[in-house]
């Protein structure tokens, strides 16, 4: 029989996170299911994602002996119970979190900003895990951790050198998990490893060495901060309000963070007009993490729904930090 696999407040309610339903549809499974575990359980199929074997389904696909039907809610969801905060409720808070880090680490030393760097790009590995795991898909968070800290490493040591560095030790890694988990040979599961290790030794290199003395600018990374940080924020609250004509997140985020890197400039007294083609960069590659987002967290393309996991947001910041150092020395 198929399997159905449940995840978050759906598997607090049916009690179990993976149960055989006899059926040929998607449909029908989930159909049996809300009639098993009761009203709360199909409220909360109502808002969820569906995948089969990896795959985003409709509940007409067909369905065979050994196919994996994935239901997965909301984030934000949590259980129905309201005696209690659950800990998905908690869990919204957990950019915020990164971010008060980040934060505080930068205005740190070097070494606590390097650890909080690779403690970043570690936490963003294992929330890119929980989705590729929701799928029935292999991936390799410890790659991406391994990458960044030898990306870090290489940065503080060869200086702009490193930056280039950084790609060689994300192929290396990347096909040394292939070479010794013969899971991870299949091109299904290396490329996303190979390409999220990338990203993140890109951008744990370059935050750096924007943050060393080979930065243009010794108040780079606080501008990088404050422009991330607004860009994100306004977009997400723009997506959580009701629609409005001629605003969306994307325009917001671009917007925000254009406008917040030429405020930083102002403030600090540095380069208004360079800040402002910064902003502009990072703003496209903010714009740019939605479809990446989407890309690596569903299999898919779309810019209409925001892909699941927790730190998805950390996606589009990740690409921004990768090309940060280019365009201070670019541009600057």
């Amino acid at each position: 029989m198929p399997e159905l696999r449940l995840f978050a407040n759906l598997r607090e309610i049916a009690g179990v996170s993976r149960v055989e339903i006899p059926s040929d549809t998607v449909g029908g499974m989930i159909k049996t299911a809300s009639e098993r575990y009761g009203p709360d359980f199909e409220k909360g199929v109502e808002s969820s994602r569906v995948w089969v074997n990896g795959v985003a389904a409709s509940m007409d696909d067909r369905v065979v002996a050994g196919d994996e039907v994935v239901l997965i809610p909301p984030v934000s969801g949590g259980s129905q119970q309201t005696s209690a905060i659950a800990p998905a409720d908690l869990m919204r808070f957990a950019p915020l979190a990164v971010a008060a880090v980040a934060v505080f680490a930068g205005l740190q030393g070097q070494e606590l900003w390097a650890a909080a760097l690779v403690a970043i790009a570690a936490v963003w590995a294992v929330d890119l895990n929980a989705a590729f795991e929701a799928r029935g898909r292999l991936f390799a968070p410890l790659a991406v951790a391994v990458t960044s800290a030898g990306s870090v490493m290489a940065a503080h040591v060869m200086g702009g050198s490193g930056y280039g560095l950084s790609i060689a030790i994300a192929v290396i890694v990347g096909l040394g998990w292939a070479v010794f988990v013969p899971e991870y040979r299949d091109v299904s599961v290396f490329s996303p490893v190979l390409l999220v290790s990338l990203v993140s030794g890109l951008g744990s290199a370059s935050m750096i060495l924007a943050s060393s003395s080979h930065s243009p600018d010794e108040a780079a990374v606080d501008v990088f901060l404050v422009v991330v940080i607004a860009g994100v924020a306004l977009g997400a609250i723009v997506e959580r309000m009701p629609a409005i004509p001629l605003l969306d997140p994307f325009s917001v985020t671009a917007i925000g963070s254009i406008l917040a890197a030429v405020g930083a400039a102002v403030l600090w007294d540095l380069d208004v007009v360079g800040y402002l083609l910064v902003g502009l960069g990072v703003a496209v590659a903010l714009v740019a993490g939605r479809g990446f987002s989407s890309m690596l967290r569903t299999g898919g393309m779309s810019l209409t729904e925001r892909a699941p996991g927790v730190l998805s947001s950390l996606d589009g910041v990740a690409l921004a930090a990768a090309i940060y150092y280019p365009l201070l020395l670019l541009i600057l």
